[in-house]
């Protein structure tokens, strides 16, 4: 096991590192697992996100999580909700006019009119980055143009309420270090830096400006590569989630050094799976003789969930396909109509979620995971998603799509089978089938790349780029410079 990392002294017991990330960071595993290494390596920590009412299941202020760091939710402005309360007050006014209205003549008859769907809260996301790619369109002609602006409107406005009211709040607590996560986070670190005369990291969860939303967004288009550019070059370190996506970041910013890889990866407890752990049987309600090839993660598109799903016929009997994760009413409704037109909805089953530090132990039981994330996007063919290391750290077969890094992982580690993004439903059932002979091999390998690929180490790494920051800074200090800003 890695000797656990610790921050170097340097007159002070415990640096104080704020992190800032634009979500209610409750399932944001990454910044909880970060926030938790830097409390374990002796920092004081404080992650800065957001909360209150309208955006969010949890309230503004100041709460202590047990992992031992503090979370603070700033406001943010919405405007979401006016156009809801609007058409919810029109439908009122209409139902109360209808009942006063007088009764029709016998023998009329009126036909009614198709009821047009309103948008509703949930159509407004607390987390909303852009529309997705790929996602169904919403309401067409007037009533849809009006919905997309306001939404668009809706969320430039928590953008930059949040910026403004975390600048506020980092700079009331006065850290010694920002980590700052993704480029929407940015403007705060680079201000914050700037009064406190301070240094941040950028920690990129993904290839911001390729990332999987929708091509009709011309501002926004517009403004994240300079942003970003502008923020990475000022940073006194970036980090990020997998090789690709560093080299890109060094290549297109002409950064000083390759950012630093800090990936994605579950802590080891240094006993290994154990199948006796797991849960998709009960949670799926299978017989314990059911082979179950699962998918873990967000259930959304661009993950080849129906791939598998019309691959599904053309697998063994008793062979069931278990999705471990939530989705959207609307996504998840889609998948339900083609389980139905594929015919397999007694082999396809939602367990719902678990915690996602129990993602690993849950899946133990399975026979083959998948994780066929579709390269529509520059982020997507450079990903390293979570599941991959979750599925190997439940000692499970992996079958994965052959994108850059996540395909090299398999292939490395002999952990399963890589196959084409456009793989045939038939093509995709072959694969999951020719791993069944061999299953014990593969668990095997999976069993010894999950004692290193560790989280661990990964936050070694981390720490060890913390305490390079904090001792250039204080050097800085003490010859007079100003940390980059």
């Amino acid at each position: 096991m890695t000797t656990p990392p610790t921050y170097e002294a340097s007159g002070v017991t415990a640096p104080r590192i704020a992190f800032v990330v634009y979500n209610d960071v409750h399932r944001d595993t990454r910044v909880r697992r970060i926030a938790k290494a830097a409390v374990d390596a002796g920092a004081e920590v404080r992650i800065f996100a957001f909360g209150g009412a309208r955006v969010s299941q949890y309230a503004v202020g100041v709460e202590r999580d047990d992992a031992g760091y503090e979370i603070e939710r700033v406001p943010i402005a919405s405007i979401g909700h006016v156009l809801v309360d609007a058409g919810q007050a029109v439908r009122r006014m209409l139902r109360r006019g209808r009942r006063a209205s007088p009764q029709r003549p016998a023998g009329s008859s009126v036909q009614a009119a198709p009821a047009q769907q309103s948008p509703t809260a949930e159509g407004v996301p607390a987390i909303d980055p852009g529309p997705r790619a790929g996602e169904p369109a919403g309401p067409r002609g007037a009533k849809g143009w009006v919905i997309t602006q306001w939404r668009r409107a809706d969320r430039t406005v928590r953008q930059f309420s949040f910026w403004r009211n975390a600048r506020r709040a980092v700079k009331r607590w006065n850290p010694v270090l920002v980590h700052t996560h993704d480029a929407n986070t940015l403007r705060v670190a680079t201000h914050v830096a700037r009064r406190l005369r301070i240094p941040f990291v950028y920690d990129s969860h993904e290839l911001w400006t390729h990332r999987n939303v929708s091509a009709d967004r011309p501002v926004a288009k517009r403004l994240e590569g300079p942003m970003e550019r502008r923020g990475a070059r000022r940073a006194a370190a970036v980090i990020t989630v997998s090789p690709s996506i560093a080299e890109w970041l060094q290549r297109n910013y002409s950064l000083r050094e390759l950012p630093t890889l800090v990936r994605n990866i579950p802590p080891f407890d240094g006993r290994g799976p154990d199948p006796s752990s797991g849960r998709l049987h009960e949670l799926a309600g299978l017989p314990a003789d059911a082979r179950v090839v699962v998918y873990c993660g967000g259930i959304t598109f661009n993950r080849g969930i129906e791939r598998v799903i019309e691959a599904v016929p053309h697998l063994a009997q008793g062979t069931h396909f278990v999705l471990l994760g939530e989705g959207t009413e609307v996504y998840v409704g889609g998948l339900r109509r083609l389980i139905e037109r594929v015919g397999v909805a007694d082999r396809v089953h939602f367990a719902g979620a678990v915690d996602s530090a129990a993602v690993s132990a849950a899946l133990a039981d399975a026979d083959v995971s998948v994780a066929l994330t579709q390269p529509t996007v520059l982020s997507y063919e450079y990903s390293l998603p979570n599941k991959l290391f979750e599925s190997v750290h439940a000692g499970l077969p992996v079958i994965t799509s052959n994108t850059k890094d996540a395909a090299a992982i398999v292939r490395e580690y002999g952990l399963g089978q890589v196959v084409d993004p456009n793989a045939s439903p038939v093509e995709l059932a072959a694969a999951i089938e020719s791993i069944v002979p061999d299953a014990a091999r593969y668990r095997e390998a999976a069993r010894a790349a999950a004692r290193e690929l560790t989280w661990q180490h990964e936050a070694a790494r981390l720490i060890d780029l913390h305490n390079r920051v904090l001792a250039e800074s204080r050097a800085g200090r003490r010859a007079g410079r100003t940390p980059r800003s």
